[in-house]
């Protein structure tokens, strides 16, 4: 019966029937071999994911993922502030030389020295050059205007810059970055007037780096909450502030190795 059937079919429908026979075949098959593939685990997946991604991006996105678990390791009293900050090595006077007093940051990397000025920076040299840091930090000012260090705001930035270059070329891979000079006490203003200037110091370090390509960390921002945090000498910080400052350092240098 079947046979006769098929025997009357014109040529292009018997045609038609085998094609679509072939297609169910094709897609039977397919849909066998798919349900015997093991799914696709989610590690899997992730990796593609992130493998779409701009590198930059996924840089940036480790980088804050470890800053967060650093920041949480210091909460907890597990490492100091130094594992913080990236490769760094920090030259200052006595308010950096603060930050290892209080164990915020390692002697191995705050190299500041207590009374010094931008004149000590070529004593630092060897030291530059043992750790090759990815990241150098300068942050002195206050001896430098109570003493009057090249006598002029920009007298001053002149020394400043020709001794950071000095020390850049003992590490030059290095990024560069120079703090603002924070506020004193208006004592300390009334004591020695030079003190009311520090703010045509810091245009002056702000140009600096400015014209050479370095990165200025204006704690501007800190100076409002200042005159609380101060030691009784009108100069130096209290450990919470020290803590407060190297923050604002840690974030700049963050932004720029991210």
């Amino acid at each position: 019966m079947m046979k006769d059937q098929w025997n009357r079919l014109l040529l292009w429908q018997k045609a038609a029937i085998l094609c679509a026979a072939l297609g169910l075949l094709v897609w039977g098959s397919y849909c066998l071999y798919r349900m015997s593939q093991p799914q696709q685990s989610e590690g899997r997946q992730w990796i593609e994911t992130e493998a779409a991604k701009d590198p930059a991006e996924i840089t940036g996105s480790l980088a804050n993922r470890r800053l967060f678990e650093l920041r949480q390791a210091y909460d907890e009293g597990k490492v100091s502030y130094s594992a913080l900050l990236p490769d760094y090595a920090m030259l200052g006077d006595s308010r950096a030389a603060a930050l290892s007093e209080y164990q915020i940051l390692t002697p191995d990397r705050d190299l500041a020295v207590i009374g010094t000025s931008v004149l000590d920076i070529p004593n630092r040299l060897e030291q530059i050059r043992g750790l090759q840091p990815a990241n150098l930090i300068f942050t002195y000012g206050i001896n430098d205007v109570e003493n009057s260090i090249g006598e002029t705001p920009e007298g001053f930035a002149g020394l400043y810059e020709e001794n950071i270059r000095q020390a850049s070329q003992e590490a030059p891979a290095a990024s560069i970055f120079v703090t603002s000079i924070l506020d004193v006490s208006p004592q300390v203003v009334e004591g020695n007037p030079n003190f009311a200037n520090l703010g045509a110091y810091n245009e002056q370090i702000k140009a600096m780096c400015e014209r050479n390509g370095w990165h200025f960390i204006d704690g501007s921002s800190l100076n409002e909450a200042i005159q609380d945090q101060l030691e009784s000498d009108g100069i130096h910080f209290t450990r919470d502030f020290c803590l407060e400052w190297v923050e604002l350092i840690t974030d700049a240098v963050t932004e720029v190795n991210a």
